[in-house]
Formats: structure tokens, C-alpha cells, sequence
């Protein structure tokens, strides 16, 4: 998994590269899918043999805040729109809306949590010694200083957790198990990349579910 990772999956799904160890029981379990949906949506005629290295496409079914299975949450910040967060994930007003039932879009609000529809990310992350980079599509780059004790490691950004009954605290949980882009408030592992609280706030919007992530 890298920053070059492709996206072919059909809306509200995303790439998973295989990993030694998978078996399509383990990953439904995992993503709280089936076997039967996984092995449906990636054409799998004997779901007994998957290839390590190959790509599935990991189905993530739509629900609601404080229960969004996506996981893919989006902070509201004082200039934001409903246009505005649409346009940055690549995504429509009326997606937004629906993934968030009840809400009205014209009256969003400073700390309000959104669920976003899966969509192709438009950056990946290149975290080298201690500074975590952003890196668009376009070319423009964001850095921040981290905490990072990891070499030669190569992820994915599968799940955005929130926990809104501790002052907002945050994580961008990897494909591999116990490992997350964190902020000091939220460490878990020895292993996690470490960011201020401040500056945890600013990346936990910009990167989405799905989000290749390098560590050189």
C-alpha cells in the first residue's frame, strides 16, 4: 500500500491491498461486511483463494452520525459550507446531506460532525522522520512536524475515530492493527505517528478513509 495506490472501487467501497494471514472470513469480520457481499463486489468465484498483493474492494454500507460506518467524519469549521466540504472531497451537496439525515444544510455549524460518502482521496500522506507530509494530486504540499518511530512502512488510512466525550480526541487508524496517525492526547501505541492536538485537528479533516500513507 502507498501513496500511488489506485482507486477502482465503485462508490462507498474501498481498496484493500491482501495481506498474508487475510481470508475473506477475517476481512467481513473486520469491515463488518459479508462474505458473500465481498466476494460479490470483487467477483470472487472461490472465496477459499485470495492472492497476497491482489486489491479487493472493501464495501462500507451508509449509516448515520454517531453510528457512520464509513468512519470517514469530517469536523465543521467556522467558514466551512456545505458546498465547500463537497467540493474537497469530490463528492455532492446532496450525498453529504443524505449521510447525514436530518441535518439542514444551510445552517451547519462550528464543531459539528459530518459523515462524508467514500470518494477517491486527492492527496496521500509521506511521513519522513518527523515531519508528516500532505501531498496533493496538484502538487501542493502541507507539512507538519510528528512524533514517528516507524522505517521503511507502507499503509492505509481505514477508519477516522472521533471520540466527541473526551474533548474531541483523535485518530486515523492504519490498515495494520494498533498503528495510527494520533494525537498526543489520543496514543495508544508506541508505534503511533504523534501530532500536536492542534495540528491533529487540521489532518484529521483534510485526510480521508482510504488514504495512502509512506513512512521513508
Amino acid at each position: 500500500m502507498s501513496c500511488n495506490i489506485e482507486w477502482n472501487c465503485p462508490p462507498g467501497s474501498f481498496p484493500y491491498t491482501v495481506r498474508a494471514g487475510d481470508t475473506l472470513y477475517l476481512l467481513a469480520k473486520r469491515f463488518e461486511t459479508s462474505v458473500e457481499r465481498l466476494a460479490k463486489i470483487n467477483s470472487i468465484k472461490d472465496v477459499n483463494v485470495l492472492n497476497i498483493g491482489d486489491t479487493l474492494c472493501i464495501p462500507e454500507p451508509l449509516q448515520y452520525f454517531p453510528t457512520c460506518r464509513t468512519s470517514n467524519y469530517y469536523v465543521v469549521q467556522k467558514s466551512d459550507s456545505i458546498e465547500s466540504i463537497a467540493d474537497y472531497f469530490g463528492v455532492s451537496s446532496a450525498q453529504i446531506v443524505y449521510s447525514n439525515i436530518g441535518i439542514d444544510a444551510d445552517n451547519l455549524y462550528d464543531g459539528m460532525i459530518l459523515c462524508i460518502p467514500l470518494s477517491p482521496p486527492r492527496l496521500c500522506v509521506r511521513i519522513s522522520k518527523n515531519n508528516l507530509i500532505l501531498r496533493y494530486k496538484s502538487g501542493e504540499e502541507i507539512s507538519f512536524p510528528c512524533i514517528n518511530t516507524l522505517r521503511d512502512f507502507s499503509s492505509q488510512v481505514v477508519q477516522k475515530q472521533i471520540d466527541t466525550s473526551f474533548g474531541g480526541k483523535k485518530r486515523l487508524n492504519l490498515l495494520v492493527p494498533d498503528i495510527a496517525i494520533s494525537s498526543q492526547s489520543a496514543k495508544r501505541s508506541e508505534k503511533d505517528i504523534i501530532l500536536s492536538d492542534d495540528n491533529m485537528d487540521k489532518v484529521f479533516n483534510l485526510i480521508s478513509v482510504g488514504t495512502g500513507v509512506e513512512i521513508i
